[in-house]
């Protein structure tokens, strides 16, 4: 069961991380930090101002948050040979922008991040300054439908487990491989979604390592019981940060959907909404080191429809929203969905990308070769110049 939590958090996490990161720094770099060290954004990157002192790692997705709140691409600001020039006005405002968002929230929210870019400028880069007529009329009562009966947490859980085949089953299997098509995200920000076949290994209780493999690319990332880690099509090894990190290690757990309420400090049923044209119940999880999340169990089924949660950066949170459908049995009484939608099109991707995983098949309790699963070492790299 755990393939169907890992396409909710982790399929394709650290596919373009590495990717994207490279391809948004080229020519900007000042050499690559020490394993296990997180520099400031000016020392990884040159000329940098509003953001210096914040983690190098924040700054990518933060730079996709602008983009999305502006309606713009990095091109609006950057120049794309050298993206570390001054020469386009908009990047001069853009610096006075971030430090003015950066200074209210610290300021007057006692450092909440309750302003962001997106709060006033809503997809364009101009923001309204002026009332839109016509005005809502504030004065007509319009009555509240009677709250719908809602299920506790518990009982919506329960019903979930009962769903993909209960927990007799569920716990039945001890590995899993799939293999599936999925457009995955590569290039500068995961534009580019490119045709390839994937295969995911897990072994339980937590080990797995998905492998996407595309003409003339192979890219792989995984969770060793430890760590998440990710590898580069030039196989360079390197682990996921934070909040990827801890959302992998919880979708490694070939069990999740048995632990899911373990994952939350608190959960809350909250509505009733519409997903792809079904009623879901919404609950809300708030974990006790991440952002809440949002997930859409269909009222009828009790199956996930949907999951929906955000990265955090710097100036505003970048949603990520998962679908799920067409659920089938693998064969031992367990169901998955058979077809993943991620928008966009990886955690860390631009947010207008979509990824679709397709899977064509699935084999429970085979053998899996635990060496497999292990963490990769690095291939060793050409030095400069060569």
């Amino acid at each position: 069961m755990a393939s169907t939590l890992i396409s909710m958090r982790t399929v394709g996490a650290g596919l373009v991380v590495v990717l994207a990161v490279a391809s948004f720094s080229f020519g900007q770099q000042q050499g690559q930090p020490p394993a296990g060290q997180v520099r400031m954004a000016e020392q990884q990157f040159k000329n940098i101002q509003a953001l210096k002192g914040f983690p190098a790692n924040q700054v990518v997705q933060t730079m996709h948050v602008i983009e999305s709140s502006l309606g713009v691409n990095c091109e609006y600001c950057h120049i794309q040979q050298d993206r570390s020039k001054d020469d386009l006005e908009p990047k001069k405002t853009a610096r006075r922008m971030i430090t003015m968002v950066l200074d209210i929230n610290k300021n007057t929210f006692e450092g909440k991040q309750v302003v962001t870019c997106y709060t006033c400028h809503r997809g364009s880069p101009q923001p309204v300054n002026s009332i839109v007529l016509p005005i809502p009329n504030a004065m007509i009562e319009h009555p509240e439908p009677p709250a719908p009966n809602l299920p506790s947490a518990d009982q919506i859980l329960s019903k979930y487990v009962q769903a993909l085949g209960g927990e007799q089953a569920l716990r039945k299997v001890t590995s899993r491989v799939i293999t599936a098509t999925r457009d995955i995200p590569t290039g500068p920000g995961g534009e580019n979604p490119t045709p390839a076949q994937i295969e995911i290994d897990q072994k339980a209780p937590n080990l797995v390592v998905t492998t996407s493999r595309a003409d003339k690319i192979t890219l792989a990332e995984g969770f060793d019981g430890t760590t998440a880690w990710t590898q580069n099509m030039a196989g360079v090894v390197a682990a996921l940060p934070e909040p990827d990190q801890g959302r992998a290690r919880k979708a490694a757990d070939l069990y999740e959907p048995l632990n899911l309420k373990n994952e939350y400090a608190r959960m809350e049923v909250r509505s009733i909404e519409k997903v792809n044209g079904r009623d879901a119940y919404v609950v809300v999880g708030y974990p006790q080191d991440d952002v809440p999340e949002r997930l859409f169990f269909d009222t009828q089924t009790g199956l996930l429809l949907a999951r929906k949660t955000a990265i955090p950066t710097l100036l505003g949170d970048n949603p990520v929203e998962v679908y799920y459908s067409d659920y089938r049995n693998t064969g031992g009484g367990v169901k998955i969905p058979f077809m993943t939608y991620m928008i966009p099109g990886s955690p860390r991707s631009e947010m207008w990308t979509n990824s679709t995983m397709r899977i064509q098949k699935v084999q429970d309790n085979v053998p899996v070769d635990s060496a497999k699963l292990a963490k990769p070492q690095s291939k060793p790299q050409p030095a400069p110049g060569q």
